[in-house]
């Protein structure tokens, strides 16, 4: 198959990627050592304060990095009306991995004449988008909610309402625990996206910024 190298992802995205991860990471430390767990220790007296205002801070970068998806028309290759492929593409793949269907060529292409995508993305990407939207919008909300009570405490009410029938608690316990819950789910899913990236040789175009791309025949 021919490729060419063409310019995946320009620095504006690659930065903002980068941004989120950190954050992500100092959040994940901050938040596992405010839990107690594993009996982490990577700050002193400044552990909530730090958490609090990185996840601020992230919220601000998520919202830069929606805004740079549209104004560099990426956001199309992670429409909802794509899940229908993306989830057919997946069972696929699942297929394919435990040798019970046949390979799954890679998706991508790009047309050199062009000079734009057919597809930009493998197709499970859509999915993993929209559970990273998901897992994030429950987290920034549950996160929101323990950091600034009063002016959420809608949130509150609606703990109570969901969390007394299904676990008995409610309130502050309740939310705090969704929120351990959806972090949880978050560090596997960036766990399967980071390997998801190794698979398809994706590593070096989210640093780089430049990949070899199979082109149209």
């Amino acid at each position: 198959m021919k490729r060419v190298k063409t310019i995946r992802h320009h620095i504006g995205f690659r930065l903002l990627h980068w941004i989120i991860f950190i954050e992500g990471v100092l959040l994940t430390l901050t938040g596992l050592q405010i839990g107690g767990f594993f009996g982490l220790r990577v700050l002193t007296d400044t552990t909530s304060a730090t958490h609090i205002v990185t996840g601020l801070a992230l919220i601000v970068t998520l919202g830069v990095f929606v805004y740079y998806l549209i104004i560099d028309r990426d956001y199309k290759w992670y429409g909802l009306s794509r899940i229908p492929y993306s989830i057919k593409f997946f069972i696929a793949e699942f297929k394919a991995w435990f040798g019970i269907g046949p390979h799954v060529k890679e998706p991508i292409r790009y047309d050199p004449k062009k000079g734009e995508y057919v597809e930009k993305v493998v197709p499970t990407v859509v999915i993993v988008w929209w559970t990273y939207v998901i897992i994030g919008l429950v987290i920034i909300i549950t996160g929101l909610a323990m950091a600034f009570p009063t002016q959420f405490s809608a949130i509150y009410s609606l703990a109570d309402a969901i969390g007394y029938p299904i676990a008995g608690v409610g309130g502050y316990a309740f939310i705090r625990a969704i929120h351990r819950l959806f972090m949880f789910l978050l560090v596997g899913v960036v766990i399967l996206h980071a390997y998801a990236a190794w698979v398809f040789k994706a590593l070096r175009s989210i640093t780089l910024g430049d990949r070899e791309e199979p082109i149209v025949e």
